[in-house]
């Protein structure tokens, strides 16, 4: 129960950084931030698929691809940030794992709680994709995982920035993230905008996020071992999450390829190569182009199997889509 206290009470007196504390949402403790999070999982896993139960899924694609356009920018812009005006985090402290208890109010200090503070915000926006979701009833692609993902990063990026706003070891975050990001909500544009022949590279997106987190992993363990000065719970967060990250991923990666792999391997399938035809038990199943989704980390391949028995198409109301990340 103590414990239990001091992080939800004591720990934000003793440990914010009141540099950032002026800022909307970042006076206190951590309750704005759990509310907006919880507010989101209960919309998106419960309130959004009820009041569109009975509605029609709405067409967004110029919203979506709006919005695709305006997260490449701002996560170009952050790590620009990082990599040329800080020269890779160097002067922002990415690899001084001591803590510095000395406030520099700067101009130069404070631009980066600044930053700090709007990279938070750019957390927050990516919840708006699974909106569209919801909108859109695409209710498969809201799966344990972009739930979990979506949820847990505005409150781990609220509690760092809340800690160490100016940089230091949590800057390595927003480093590779914005990196894979930007990467991401390109591939996510070319895919709204119907640019399918140039998507062939997504299961890449997700093995660039993969490589992330076993970066974060090796980054989490040198914190362990150097760290002077932060909260406990740091450490413990920069070695268990990039381990519940990957093994989350690694498994969505295995289901969404290599069983896709073994199903092209199937005995009872022989492929005909002219249009993407398979005949299988008499039956013949035509498989769509790629029709992807935008997610932030989950991607539609909207697979369509038709049989086609002399001369009818019958899709049985079924739509089997696939998401990778």
């Amino acid at each position: 129960m103590e414990t239990l206290k001091y992080y939800m009470f004591d720990f934000w007196e003793q440990e914010s950084d009141p540099r950032i504390s002026n800022y909307p949402m970042m006076k206190g403790g951590p309750w704005m931030a759990w509310s907006i999070v919880a507010a989101y999982v209960y919309f998106v896993k419960s309130l959004g698929p009820r009041l569109m139960k009975n509605r029609e899924s709405m067409n967004l694609q110029s919203l979506i691809v709006a919005y695709n356009l305006s997260m490449i920018i701002i996560n170009a812009y952050f790590f620009y940030q990082i990599m040329v005006p800080y020269h890779l985090g160097i002067d922002i402290n990415i690899w001084n794992f001591e803590r510095n208890e000395h406030l520099d109010y700067t101009p130069r200090t404070m631009h980066v709680c600044f930053l700090s503070y709007l990279y938070l915000l750019s957390k927050y926006m990516d919840l708006i994709e699974t909106i569209f979701f919801i909108l859109r009833k695409k209710f498969n692609q809201i799966s344990s995982l972009h739930v979990y993902h979506h949820a847990i990063v505005p409150i781990l990026v609220h509690m760092f920035i809340k800690v160490s706003p100016a940089g230091g070891p949590g800057a390595m975050f927003p480093l590779l993230n914005t990196f894979i990001h930007t990467i991401m909500y390109i591939y996510y544009t070319l895919s709204a905008l119907g640019l399918r022949r140039y998507t062939w590279w997504k299961k890449y997106v997700t093995q660039l996020q993969l490589t992330q987190f076993v970066i974060f992993g090796i980054y989490g363990w040198l914190f362990l071992l150097n760290q002077k000065g932060y909260p406990k719970i740091f450490t413990f967060l920069g070695i268990i999450q990039p381990v519940i990250f990957f093994a989350m991923f690694f498994s969505f990666y295995k289901r969404a390829y290599r069983s896709s792999i073994n199903r092209f391997k199937a005995d009872n399938r022989t492929k005909i190569t002219t249009n993407g035809t398979y005949i299988d038990n008499n039956k013949i199943t035509t498989v769509a182009d790629d029709a992807t989704d935008n997610c932030c980390d989950h991607h539609e391949n909207g697979q369509i199997n038709r049989m086609v028995t002399n001369g009818n198409t019958s899709t049985n109301g079924i739509v089997n889509s696939k998401k990778h990340e």
